[in-house]
């Protein structure tokens, strides 16, 4: 796991495909989304098409939650713009550390067990945020590159990551980590 972790730490940018799964333990509700990530210096931009599509980005302290109109129903609609001010979720707070903060990854982070099964090394983690109960990572042993990550929240929302295609030191301008305005946004700043 460490090898990944610094692999990823020096790289000068990150990019997946990812696929994400939210099972809503209580509810016993479950959606699926595909989609994109990139991380590079500190910032974070994840584009989700599911039931939705849904755009995430993380600049400068804020997180950035855009949700458009569903297109079945309402192409014409207005996008739903969260601002929050000097946050983060526990996803991008987990996407930060493991991509550039080794140390801050372990100081948060205790191993409860690691098991290598058909070249998949499986990590559970158990997190001393509050509000995250638990992680889990997969690594290809091979090529030490992230293959999934997962994680339960305080409200009881199990989060699934599954990476592909990384590309490593990619060029990403940083205009794509920044959230661009449309006059007919509803717009909400907390």
């Amino acid at each position: 796991m460490q090898k990944t972790l610094q692999k990823y730490a020096k790289a000068s940018s990150l990019q997946f495909n990812i696929k994400k799964i939210d099972e809503k333990i209580v509810l016993g509700t479950k959606s699926e989304s595909q989609g994109l990530l990139k991380y590079q210096n500190n910032k974070i931009y994840i584009l989700q098409n599911g039931d939705k599509k849904v755009e995430v980005f993380y600049f400068g302290k804020n997180l950035t939650l855009v949700e458009y109109p569903d297109a079945d129903f309402n192409a014409a609609g207005k996008r739903k713009v969260t601002i929050l001010k000097n946050t983060s979720s526990p996803l991008v707070k987990s996407l930060l550390n493991l991509f550039s903060d080794t140390a801050g990854f372990n100081k948060q982070m205790t191993v409860i067990s690691e098991k290598t099964v058909d070249g998949v090394l499986s990590v559970e983690l158990s997190s001393k945020a509050e509000n995250m109960k638990n992680l889990a990572l997969k690594i290809n042993v091979k090529d030490l590159n992230l293959m999934e990550l997962s994680f339960v929240d305080d409200v009881e929302t199990k989060t699934t990551l599954q990476f592909e295609k990384l590309k490593l030191g990619a060029k990403i301008k940083k205009s794509e980590f920044q959230y661009k305005p449309l006059k007919t946004d509803e717009v909400l700043i907390q």
